[in-house]
């Protein structure tokens, strides 16, 4: 696939996507074009081997178009994607994918969408409103909505809530943490390119922004 194939593929998709998307361009083998957005980055290049477990290389192999949710395994980061391969003559030589961040797929329907979470308290149940939780932490394969009223414990884990939440509010800074952005005081500087967040609950916790999520987290903030 040639350059100027390229850029009139670019041009013609970009003006119907969102700005959230990114799009990645592949011939057989290699990645050949990629464009980030702010909201989502698999760091892709140029020259990049189109590796097995991606979408795109599953779409080159069955030659049809597929759309999937898809792990952080491959990338190092959750996200949704569709791939449209390109056919000449029967036979697959290259690939369109757009990329989304997770909280874009489809949710399933056992996932519904409120303006509240479900927190359990000691005895009861508690619908909390999505602006009064502050974080949510993950410990030992459980849960937690942290509040100014108190800590909860939710049914759902961070996967779950990432593809759930608004991703307007709520950001994956850390394999064991997302924050509500409307309930950062402040942001500080940490090691390798990390950040530690002060959060506004009432003992003003610190959440940490780990290396793997700095750089989106910085893009979405805009800083």
């Amino acid at each position: 696939m040639d350059q100027s194939s390229v850029h009139s593929i670019v041009q013609a998709i970009s003006q119907t996507l969102p700005q959230e998307a990114s799009i990645a361009i592949a011939d057989e083998s290699k990645f050949i074009y990629y464009q980030p957005s702010r909201m989502i980055d698999l760091k892709i290049k140029p020259g990049d081997t189109v590796k097995e477990g991606t979408l795109t290389r599953r779409a080159l192999s069955d030659k049809q178009k597929l759309a999937q949710y898809l792990e952080e395994s491959v990338f190092g980061v959750p996200y949704y994607a569709m791939s449209t391969p390109i056919i000449t003559h029967g036979q697959a030589e290259g690939c369109v994918t757009t990329i989304f961040p997770s909280s874009m797929q489809q949710i399933d329907r056992s996932l519904p969408r409120h303006h509240f979470l479900i927190g359990r308290g000691e005895d009861r149940w508690i619908p909390i409103p999505l602006f009064d939780i502050q974080f949510i932490e993950s410990e030992k394969g459980k849960t937690f909505l942290h509040t100014e009223r108190g800590v909860y414990l939710n049914k759902y884990s961070l996967i779950e809530l990432e593809r759930l939440l608004p991703s307007d509010r709520f950001i994956r800074c850390h394999r064991a943490y997302m924050v509500n952005v409307h309930s950062i005081m402040e942001i500080h500087p940490d090691f390798h390119s990390t950040f530690v967040l002060i959060m506004n609950d009432p003992t003003r916790s610190r959440v940490p922004v780990s290396q793997k999520y700095a750089s989106v987290f910085r893009r979405m903030l805009g800083f």
